[in-house]
């Protein structure tokens, strides 16, 4: 999945989840996240919080979550070892 898809997904997934409070003032847009998805600890990190904030939730798709799971491990997995 390129960069700006996985953004993307990102953004809907925790948008449509309500996974983070709104920052007053901060949107973040798919450029920017697609942007930090170049750093290998902000992936991990991602993959953490996204663990974290769905571990107890009964509401959440468990199929759609594991595949933006895959996807961020695998650009961390690049990142990390290369391609």
């Amino acid at each position: 999945m390129e960069r700006k898809e996985l953004a993307e997904e990102i953004i809907n997934f925790c948008t449509e989840y309500r996974l983070f409070k709104k920052s007053k003032g901060k949107v973040l847009s798919k450029e920017h996240i697609a942007e930090q998805l170049s750093d290998v600890f902000f992936v991990e990190n991602l993959i953490h919080l996204l663990i974290l904030k769905t571990k107890y939730r009964k509401n959440i798709d468990k199929k759609r979550l594991k595949r933006l799971l895959i996807e961020l491990e695998k650009e961390r997995l690049s990142l990390e070892y290369g391609e």
